[in-house]
This record gives C-alpha cells, structure tokens and sequence, in this order.
C-alpha cells in the first residue's frame, strides 16, 4: 500500500484523508493533494473497499457510479457501516491512461463503540521523544564458572567482549493522548526501548524526553516482594509508582474489584500465580489515570476474560484523550484495536514507522 505516487512527467501526488478514524454517519474528505503538477491535468476514480474485499455490496468507485472518472480535484466518502476501509485513488491523465494510484486506510466505528484515536496533529504537545537511542549490551567471548576464572582471565588481559545492539539509531515522537503501538519479531528491542522511556535502563547514545508521569507494566513481578501479601504489596507498588498512603487507602477495595482478588490479600505473593500477579499491577497501575501508561505484554499471561477487562480500561484511558499509552503486543489485532501510530523494530533497526493498518500489513507479510 502506497500513500503516495511519483510521476512520470515529474511531480508527485500523496492522498489525503480529512480523517483516520470516523463514525457511521461522519463524513471524510478525500483529495490526492500534488506537488510540481498541476492537478487540472488529471482525471480520478475514487474507489473503496471493505477490508480489502471485492465482493458485491463491499466496494465501489465513481466510475462503477458515473461509468467514467471524474475531474474533482476531492471526494466525500460517508460509510454506511462500521469497518476498515481501504480508500483508493486511481489517476489517469486527459486521454485516460492510467498513471497509478494511492491508497490509504480509514477506520470506521460504530455509534457507540470505541473509536480509535485519530492520527494527531504535527503540533499537538509531545509527550515522548526518541532522539537517535541506542542500547548497546556487552557481552563476555566466553563463559566463565567461577569469580577466580574472571579475574585471571582480566589479569592476563585475555577477557574480551562483543558488542551487541539492542537498538540502534531508533527515533521517533509519541504526541500527548496518543495511543502507540510497538511491534517486532522476539529480541528485536522493543521491550528494551520501553524500559529506556521507563527510565529502568540508560541509552548509551541519544536521548529520551518524557513529559509527565509514567505507569510502567513492563515486567512481571517488578516492583513487588514475592515474600510480602497482596494487601502489603499493594501499597508498596503504588509508592514506587508515587501514589500516597492516603490515596491508597482511598482506592483499595477499587484495586481489589478491579483485579478480582477479594479474600486472597492476605496470601503471599509467592503463592500467586503469574496471572493473580498480573491482575493486581494492572489494577494499580491504571487505579487513576496517569500521564503515561507502559505495557509490555503483560495481559498475555491472564485469561481471556480479564484480558477483555483490561483492553476495556486502556480504551477508556485513550478516549479520555489524557493518558498516552504505549503498548508492547505480540497480539497484532489487539494493537489494530488500540492504537493509531507503530513503529516497527526490526532487530534493533526500526523498520517502519506510520499510521497502524499500513505497519502492520507490512509485518504480516514478513510473518507469513
């Protein structure tokens, strides 16, 4: 998919959608907008499709209407029902040539469903800066068994290493509200890159700005003593996370309905399984809403219904537009659902970085 179409004869054309994300009954406004061409020389066939589908009653076009293309320069679109649409604009010259096209995705929500948030605007506030982060590990040539073995092998200078690039030369901004996914294969860097905007690890190159607080759930059990209860444990995450004692003791029983745990905060920790862990950090972390929300893969170890639960709250987080989520999932149908921008880490490399359906397209063609 390409949103934008060089030219022959010299110049371009990218297609321009007055929206990414609309309800059933809103309108969007769709112009191929040129630069070094003059638009007056061209004819346009607007075309849309349902999820990529040519069946009957699931596309249609100007031309399939009016039985030739048309000189307007724009097009009004209004769906009739809730979906992904692909928006394609085919540009012919004045003899009816055809010279290519653009293509886009439009998002359509129902009348009461959660809508994903739009694309934001260039100066919308920013709420996380990646400028040119690298991560770089060392590590040792060969394995040693014991402390002695280490320090004779660093006397004689014989201990060596090799770098190794978690990330490198990764940019990209992450605008208040906005909902952001991270996707890439397993050991690409992406949970590495959210521990550096947690402030867990330290780039060894560039630099990452953060504009507010940051509720992390990057790792399971972090910020949790597995000898202490639930109910200790409790307070103890949400001090690390800057809550006070009052506020806790304010929002407790919301914590423990939340995470469905009722009669189990006596129990220590270490008798909790993964999923009873995961349950309370979510529920502590989004108790209210702060500024940044981090998630790394965490609500894979929980059943299918608490995972609903919690894909609820973080949607309820993204339409109040003041929380930025940043989201780390393996579940790409769950980051379609969420969010509006994913940038794509490829071995450390970052790969693509634009609005969701065009990225991950392109991820799933490498998985397949």
């Amino acid at each position: 998919m390409q949103d934008t179409l060089n030219l022959d004869g010299g110049g371009s054309v990218f297609l321009g959608l007055s929206s990414t994300s609309i309800r059933v009954g809103d309108k969007v406004v769709v112009t191929p907008n040129f630069r070094d061409a003059n638009k007056e020389d061209f004819l346009f066939n607007y075309v849309w499709n349902i999820d990529g589908n040519w069946e009957e009653g699931q596309w249609g076009s100007t031309v399939k209407e009016l039985g030739h293309p048309v000189a307007d320069g724009s097009w009004t679109f209004a769906p009739e029902s809730p979906g992904r649409y692909c928006i394609i604009v085919d540009i012919e010259d004045q003899q009816g040539n055809l010279l290519g096209n653009v293509e886009r995705w439009l998002i359509v929500a129902g009348q009461n469903s959660f809508m994903r948030p739009p694309v934001p605007p260039a100066d919308a506030p920013t709420a996380v800066l990646a400028d040119d982060v690298s991560m770089i590990f060392n590590i040792a040539s060969e394995q040693f068994n014991s402390l002695k073995e280490y320090f004779i092998a660093a006397a004689k200078h014989e201990l060596t290493f090799k770098e190794f690039r978690a990330l490198d030369h990764i940019s990209f901004e992450v605008k208040r509200g906005e909902a952001f996914g991270l996707v890439g294969t397993n050991g690409s860097g992406k949970s590495t890159m959210l521990k550096i905007i947690a402030g867990v690890l330290e780039p060894s190159a560039g630099k990452i700005s953060v504009s507010g607080t940051i509720a992390p759930l990057i790792e399971l059990g972090a910020g949790f003593d597995m000898e202490l209860t639930a109910k200790e444990n409790i307070y103890l995450n949400g001090a690390l996370l800057g809550y006070r004692k009052d506020f806790i003791d304010e929002h407790f029983q919301d914590i423990v309905d939340f995470a469905e745990l009722d009669g189990f905060m006596d129990m220590p920790l270490k008798n909790y399984s993964s999923g009873m862990v995961a349950r309370i950090a979510f529920a502590i972390a989004t108790v209210t809403e702060p500024d940044i929300l981090i998630v790394d893969e965490t609500l894979s170890v929980g059943d299918f219904l608490f995972q609903q639960k919690c894909e609820r709250r973080i949607k309820e987080l993204v339409e109040s537009d003041n929380v930025t989520v940043l989201l780390v999932s393996h579940d790409i149908s769950l980051v379609e659902r969420i969010c509006d921008r994913v940038c794509w880490i490829e071995k450390g490399h970052m790969r693509m970085l634009g609005e969701t359906d065009e990225v991950c397209e392109a991820y799933r063609s490498l998985k397949r």
